[in-house]
Parts: C-alpha cells; sequence; structure tokens
C-alpha cells in the first residue's frame, strides 16, 4: 500500500506537466524590400513538441494584406510537423513598411494564440510596372472563328484562331467568366459562334458586329496583321444581331501582349494572345505593327511579358518612350503562376 502510494506521488508531476507544446521554427519572415505588386509566400513550419496532441481549435486568421491556406492537418501528434503557408499581396502597400500577422489558435495551454508575421518595405512600383492581377482585370479573349488559311492571310492584331467547327471543344480551356470577342469575315459565322457559347455558359461571348469587312471600312488597316500577299479588302455583307457588339467596344480598350521569351519558351505555354517577340527586334515589329497616332476613341494598352521580368520590364520602358501605353508585368510570368496558376496559359499548335 506503501509502495502503490509512493509512486502515485512519483507519476502525478508527469501527469500535471503532459500537454501538448506548439513551436514555430520562425515565427516572423523578413522578406526584405520588394516592389509593389509582387506576391510573397513563405511556409511557416509548426511542431507539437508536447506529450499530448495538439489541436488547431480554428482555422488561422490573417491580417487584410495576407491569405494563408488551410491547415492539412487539424491535429498534430507528439513530434509531428505541418507547414502554413502565408501569401503576402504587395499590391497597395508601395511605400510602406508592412507587418502581415498570423494569429494560430491551439490547445496549447500555455500558448493558445501564437502570432506569425511576414515583415518587409514595399518600393512603389515604376509607371510602366503594373502587378499581375492588373492584367488578369483587362484581359480578353479575341478569337478568329475562320478557318486556319483565311486566318494565316490577315487577322486582328492578339487573335487565337479557333475554327468555328473545334470551338466547342476547344473553349473548355477557358474559364467561363472570361470576355469573349468573336470575329469572322462579315459577322454571320461569329454571331452562330456567340450563341452557341452563351447556351454553354460563356455570359460574356459576343461577336464583332459586321466582322472583318465593317472594321476595315471604319478603321482601315489598324491592328490587321497580313500574311505574305499582303493587305487586301475583305468582301461580305456585314451581319449583326442578338450577341454582336460594337467594333468600338473593342477599340476603347485594345490589348496587345508582346511575349518577349524564346521561341521554345512561347511554344512551350504563353498566354492566349500573346505574340512572340525578340527584344531586339522590337523596335521594328513597332514600324510595322503599330501607328504612332491612334483615332479618336480607341485605347491601346500594351503588355510585354516574359518568365521573371527581366527583359519585359525593360522593353514596356522603351515603348513607353515611343510614345505608347506600355506595361510589364512585375515578376513575370512566375508572378502570374503564383496568382492564377495556368489560367489563359496554353501552348503553342
Amino acid at each position: 500500500m506503501r509502495y502503490a502510494f509512493a509512486m502515485f506521488l512519483l507519476i502525478m508531476p508527469a501527469l500535471a506537466t503532459a500537454a501538448p507544446k506548439i513551436v514555430v521554427d520562425q515565427a516572423v519572415y523578413d522578406f526584405g524590400e520588394i516592389k509593389e505588386g509582387l506576391i510573397v509566400t513563405h511556409a511557416f513550419v509548426i511542431r507539437n513538441e508536447g506529450t499530448d496532441p495538439l489541436v488547431f481549435t480554428r482555422r488561422p486568421y490573417s491580417s487584410c494584406g495576407c491569405t494563408v491556406a488551410a491547415l492539412p492537418k487539424e491535429v498534430l501528434l507528439p513530434g509531428e510537423s505541418v507547414e502554413l503557408s502565408a501569401t503576402f499581396d504587395s499590391t497597395g502597400f508601395g511605400g510602406r513598411y508592412v507587418r502581415e500577422e498570423i494569429r494560430v489558435y491551439t490547445n496549447d495551454p500555455e500558448n493558445p494564440v501564437v502570432i506569425l508575421a511576414l515583415v518587409g518595405f514595399v518600393r512603389p512600383a515604376e509607371p510602366h510596372e503594373r502587378s499581375a492581377w492588373s492584367l488578369q482585370y483587362s484581359l480578353y479573349l479575341l478569337v478568329d472563328v475562320r478557318s486556319p488559311e483565311e486566318y494565316a492571310r490577315a487577322h486582328l492584331l492578339g487573335a487565337i484562331n479557333i475554327p468555328f467547327p473545334e470551338l466547342s471543344q476547344r473553349i473548355s480551356a477557358f474559364p467561363p467568366q472570361v470576355l469573349i470577342f468573336l470575329y469572322d469575315n462579315a459577322g454571320e459565322i461569329a454571331l452562330q459562334a456567340a450563341a452557341m457559347l452563351e447556351q454553354k455558359g460563356y455570359r460574356f461571348a459576343r461577336a464583332l458586329k459586321g466582322g472583318l469587312v465593317e472594321w476595315q471600312s471604319r478603321y482601315g488597316n489598324l491592328f490587321i496583321e497580313f500574311g505574305e500577299e499582303g493587305p487586301f479588302t475583305f468582301r461580305g455583307e456585314p451581319r449583326s444581331g442578338q450577341h454582336a457588339v460594337d467594333p468600338q467596344g473593342l477599340l476603347s480598350r485594345y490589348v496587345i501582349m508582346l511575349d518577349v521569351r524564346s521561341p521554345e519558351e512561347f511554344a512551350a505555354g504563353h498566354l492566349a494572345g500573346a505574340i512572340n517577340v525578340d527584344p531586339g527586334a522590337l523596335p521594328r515589329w513597332v514600324v510595322d505593327h503599330l501607328p504612332r497616332s491612334l483615332p479618336q476613341g480607341v485605347k491601346l494598352s500594351i503588355w510585354c511579358v516574359d518568365e521573371d521580368g527581366t527583359k519585359s520590364c525593360p522593353a514596356a520602358k522603351y515603348l513607353r518612350s515611343q510614345g505608347y501605353d506600355a506595361r510589364c508585368i512585375l515578376g513575370g510570368l512566375s508572378q502570374w503562376r503564383k496568382r492564377y496558376g495556368d489560367l489563359l496559359i496554353v501552348p503553342s499548335g
């Protein structure tokens, strides 16, 4: 009896100290200095160094500039660890030192709320630099529904070619919420395409009224790229209908994307509608394809893209020096993928 009581007295302190214990390898991550518009991602490693299971009692809470992924586990057994991924979007924080906090709630009796933080300075972006969000906000699909032969002979700059018989199947690569402008020679087939896409859930699909015939009659060869045969006049009776939009609706927000990576990188995957241009050939491309002045009511935005911004941002700066409204994606396509994955990225062919 005395022996049992003595053992009880020895075990009691151990029972009293048995508990979960949360430990974070690095509670504050200093990302240094970045430009406004970039995204910072960091994985905090959380461990249970206690003797009882560590339970996350509620979802981690983050301040307004930071988002956190869901924890892959709700319970950590003694000795187990888990990564908590946090993302900070620096858009709107230019010129500020920031501290974005994340609160982690557990059943650790001594430390029920742990504060993690991402800290650093956000430098204001230059006039030609924009975040990937800015491009995504202004993007649309310009789809030429004619045959590949007609497309090769002449098409609008930035248009992708999806012949009408292939449209129903190939459009599934793009999200239903994307804005789509469709065109053909006179507008009849594009009207059918827009109606079909609307039935498939693409509520923002519209045909360009009158097609290339009306476009050329009103704006000449503006933003039309001709093949080896050179310029010609489009023929047909311009058509309009319920799913048509005036070409001015496109010209008031015309976007041209110039991908300045190598042809091999471009072929592997690029933003739909992007045009592959070697940076060294950019001055000649501008002379051959862009007007020195735009007609009234026409607004052109040029976006330069590459993988990390090292080539695209100097290209955008050069275009601005020539009088064009040009921008680059800060951090390039790697930043696009951080935000949107492979959204609107397609391979050649």
